[in-house]
């Protein structure tokens, strides 16, 4: 009926790492099935057989000509292209799904999800109207403003996205890549989603918890964050959560007031999942590490 959907693009190990321990926590906090879409010009095989361990189902596509080997596209990051992030469009064609969810892999699962897929689709966590940013309210798409501005910024965050899987939808999709690419569009797959669609609704923030304004949101709403977050996103470039474990950053934050509520939410992680999963996790990280 409903499903998770991790896309993968690229043979870089520590996304590997990173989608395995968010499938564990998705596993943990969800009945429905977890998706692994993978791109077939460049996913190592060994990927695919580690994450059939954690996944329900693993679906290849081929992205050649759409996003992968594109080379008129300036890309915002240096180490990957992010065109590929338009890449969710696949997650369209999965229509034995009454709707998806599209989850990156710099996620914390803090409570059961299930509930997500009580909202309306399409929806994304935006930033038009900060202050309903807790309601699943409806936005009209001026499609062309956002187009014309994709260059500089984005007004939604496209860590997740529900969706209802479509082909028409898959298609639309197909054509507007031309347009990202022709706009140079710095976060492609949200503006993707954006001029796909007419009208969109926000995801409320409890399920795109975007790590740098936790604080400035709790004491906005006057809500307990502990309580209140169902996903937090760890949105950096590259200091995720594995890294602030593992490179011992955790105790900087424990003692500053402004990161007070990532420190607990990353010591939860910590606890249930990195110190259980380490070992093996960092063994199969290992193995990928020579084949690449």
């Amino acid at each position: 009926m409903y499903a998770f959907v991790i896309v993968h693009f690229g043979n870089k190990p520590k996304y590997l790492e990173l989608e395995i321990y968010v499938s564990k926590m998705i596993r943990d906090h969800t009945k429905y099935d977890i998706v692994y879409l993978y791109s077939i010009n460049d996913t190592p095989n060994y990927f695919v057989e580690v994450m059939k361990k954690y996944c329900t189902k693993t679906i290849p596509f081929n992205d050649k000509g759409i996003t992968y080997d594109i080379k008129n596209f300036k890309s915002l990051y240096q180490h990957f292209n992010t065109l590929r992030t338009c890449d969710f469009l696949f997650a369209y064609q999965l229509t034995e799904y009454k709707k998806v969810c599209v989850i990156e892999s710099d996620m914390i699962i803090l409570q059961n999800i299930d509930d997500i897929f009580e909202l309306k689709t399409p929806s994304v966590l935006t930033y038009y109207n900060v202050s309903k940013i807790l309601d699943n309210y409806k936005i009209n798409i001026n499609i062309s403003k956002d187009l014309d501005e994709c260059s500089k910024h984005s007004n939604i965050n496209g860590g997740i996205m529900l969706i209802k899987p479509s082909l028409t939808k898959y298609n639309l999709c197909l054509k507007n890549i031309k347009k990202i690419i022709e706009n140079n569009c710095i976060y492609p797959n949200e503006t993707l989603l954006l001029i796909s669609n007419k009208t969109i609704y926000n995801l409320p923030f409890k399920y795109n918890g975007v790590q740098f304004v936790l604080n400035k949101y709790s004491s906005m709403f006057k809500i307990d964050m502990k309580k209140y977050l169902s996903i937090l996103h760890m949105n950096a470039k590259e200091h995720k959560h594995i890294n602030i474990i593992r490179d011992n950053w955790l105790n900087k934050l424990k003692y500053n007031n402004n990161k007070k509520l990532l420190y607990f939410f990353i010591t939860l992680f910590k606890t249930k999942y990195f110190d259980k999963m380490n070992k093996n996790v960092s063994n199969i990280i290992g193995k990928s590490n020579s084949l690449v």
